[in-house]
């Protein structure tokens, strides 16, 4: 099934890494979806390997790591330091959790606070690898409202509603 949706996300096993790049940079990261256009995955953990911990009673298994290396750039805040819970609490997710931005590294398109099973994973970050069209909400998962405002990002603020 993770293969099946690797392919229909437009990967060929010719030209596949294996495992992501973890950046903790969030400025950084931010500039590298702004120059090539691939949505950013943000995993909120603590500890080494703390990205991880997302899944339900697992680990992230390698068709995973393919989609995340090839489709996303990949930030790891961990909370075990001073800048991965601020960019923690900035994205209000509490020990664990999951943030997708939209390609331009404008909008987040995906706030999760929890956890997911793998199938769940694969699922969300097949959906956002091919999200092509502006972001009008971010979908809150584990929230009150399955729906937000969308949240924008400027120079570091975030802030939600228009832009």
């Amino acid at each position: 099934m993770m293969v099946a949706a690797a392919l229909a996300a437009g990967m060929t096993p010719a030209n596949l890494a294996t495992e992501p790049t973890w950046l903790n940079d969030y400025a950084a990261a931010q500039t590298r979806v702004q120059a090539i256009k691939k949505p950013m995955a943000v995993f909120v953990g603590s500890g080494k390997d703390g990205w991880a911990k997302i899944v339900k009673s697992g680990s992230i298994d390698p068709e995973i790591n393919k989609l995340l290396a090839n489709k996303f750039v990949c930030v790891y805040a961990d909370t075990d330091t001073t800048a991965g819970r601020a960019l923690a609490t900035a994205f209000e997710v509490t020990n664990k959790g999951l943030v997708i931005s939209d390609k331009a590294g404008t909008t987040q398109a995906y706030n999760l606070s929890g956890d997911l099973t793998r199938e769940e994973l694969s699922q969300t970050l097949v959906k956002y690898a091919a999200l092509d069209k502006e972001v009008r909400a971010t979908e809150s998962v584990g929230r009150a409202a399955a729906v937000a405002p969308p949240v924008y990002y400027r120079q570091g603020y975030y802030t939600t509603g228009s832009t």
